[in-house]
């Protein structure tokens, strides 16, 4: 058997012992992401992503600037617009505080109607924006008219006549309605004509409220059906649900006993539907 040397020793005849090849590193494992993939992959697979999702973005916003200007979520109240989309609500609620884009689009509109003079109540709460009088609209009011609206709620009515209005008579009661029966809209007074407390929207001129509908076969739905069952409740529970599509306040009999026999609509700044 051979002697074996270590690496600094001598062999008996002066040899100088080879030393072993240095050992080779070891090859270490390929970075990954955080889902596992090897990290070239993880980040050209996201690339790929973004990219998609740009010309996606691209192709929407092309779609979108397709679309008429009342259909655009940057568009203006367009009121002859047909139907409602996804856009109707939020542009209606842009005219209350811009009083020269809400009489631009009565102006583009077919409603007739006159603008009135600032209110001359002594009370500072009770003067309305950019007030108007409804002459003629997609359906008729009951004497006495209106005298005044906020145009930001004759904007709305407008819509919401043909839009909401007609479309349920025609569904539940097979008739058109002709003449909104009403008890007006401009009131300088509290909510529930409290002595204390929050103004009502009627003080401004910013709501109105219903009592009924008659229509063109002659018969005369009271916000009083509410209860009695069949076609007339239905439509009236149809209106009141639907309204709330467009206007921010929305209160009917199930509300308390002071709405019993009408429908509160308004475009104040607090949504509420009961």
């Amino acid at each position: 058997m051979k002697p074996v040397y270590g690496p600094f020793q001598r062999s008996p005849k002066g040899e100088t012992p080879r030393t072993p090849p240095p050992a080779r590193p070891k090859r270490q494992p390929p970075r990954r992401g955080p889902t596992g993939w090897p990290l070239w992959a993880e980040i050209t697979a996201r690339a790929g992503i973004l990219l998609l999702g740009a010309f996606g973005i691209g192709a929407i916003l092309q779609h979108i600037d397709a679309q008429p200007e009342g259909r655009k979520p940057w568009g203006q109240a367009d009121l002859e617009e047909p139907g409602l989309h996804l856009f109707t609500s939020t542009h209606l609620r842009a005219l209350r505080g811009n009083a020269d884009a809400c009489l631009a689009a009565l102006d583009g509109s077919d409603m007739q109607f006159t603008r009135a003079g600032p209110s001359t109540a002594s009370t500072p709460a009770c003067h309305w924006q950019a007030g108007v009088r409804i002459e003629q609209s997609n359906v008729g009011y009951a004497n006495p008219v209106p005298d005044v609206a906020s145009c930001a709620l004759a904007a709305t009515l407008y819509v919401w006549e043909r839009e909401i209005l007609q479309p349920a008579a025609q569904d539940h009661l097979g008739s058109e309605v002709t003449e909104i029966l009403h008890y007006g809209t401009f009131s300088c007074r509290r909510v529930n004509g409290a002595q204390s407390g929050s103004w009502s929207e009627h003080a401004g001129a910013n709501a109105i409220d219903v009592s009924g509908f008659r229509l063109a076969d002659g018969r005369v739905i009271e916000v009083t059906d509410w209860d009695a069952g069949g076609a007339a409740s239905a439509f009236l529970r149809e209106v009141r649900d639907v309204s709330c599509q467009l206007f921010t306040g929305v209160l009917g009999p199930d509300y308390n006993a002071a709405h019993h026999d009408h429908f509160h609509l308004d475009m104040g700044s607090w949504q509420i539907c009961r």
